[in-house]
């Protein structure tokens, strides 16, 4: 794997680290179903996003995981997923994304007094502006978005192809082996006569 793989690949592990898995957790199954609506063979008709927030949206997630020589988020079909969350399991961002992208195009201008949209820059001119703005809720949102989209299990969307998963490495076996944690291990003592864990 290059040098720029490595880098793309720490940056996903340490993406899904960082969430908070309490909010995946209580969202879990309105994400899978989010992942699902993803990934139709027909790219499904936006229910959120207009078509001109879409090519921003779109360009921002490129930027988070570009396609290089590895796919990346528009390979994935990150942008439907987003579009889809907006209209489910995360309703409550959609103001964060309408406020967000008239702040983009905002911070494009001052940057770029000459630029049209966001989605026109170069990737040089849009890293910028994406620097300038990575600590708002915003981004926060669309950094998450993607990176679910992008990971997502396939069975229920996203991850289109299993990009997302053969970029990590990861092998979709299925051929576990316990313990695969440390409440299997625990549960396994008790089993062999160990006794219970206190």
């Amino acid at each position: 794997m290059s040098a720029k793989g490595k880098s793309r690949r720490s940056f996903l592990i340490s993406s899904v680290g960082s969430m908070n898995a309490a909010w995946v957790a209580a969202h879990y199954h309105d994400i899978l179903a989010a992942q699902q609506y993803a990934t139709k063979a027909d790219a499904p008709k936006l229910a959120v996003l207009t078509s001109e927030q879409a090519v921003e949206v779109e360009a921002i997630a490129d930027q988070i995981i570009p396609t290089d020589d590895t796919p990346g988020a528009r390979e994935a079909r990150c942008l439907h997923f987003i579009d889809r969350a907006l209209s489910t399991f995360d309703k409550s961002k959609q103001p964060v994304y309408v406020q967000g992208l008239q702040d983009l195009q905002a911070k494009t201008k001052q940057l770029f007094p000459d630029a049209g949209k966001f989605s026109t820059l170069s990737p040089a001119q849009q890293i910028k502006v994406l620097t300038e703005i990575e600590r708002t809720p915003f981004f926060n949102a669309v950094r998450t978005h993607t990176v679910i989209g992008f990971l997502s299990r396939p069975v229920h969307g996203g991850n289109h192809d299993k990009v997302g998963w053969k970029l990590i490495g990861y092998e979709d076996s299925l051929n576990h082996k316990p313990p695969f944690g440390f409440y299997d291990a625990a549960a396994l003592t008790t089993q062999s006569g160990g006794g219970e864990k206190q």
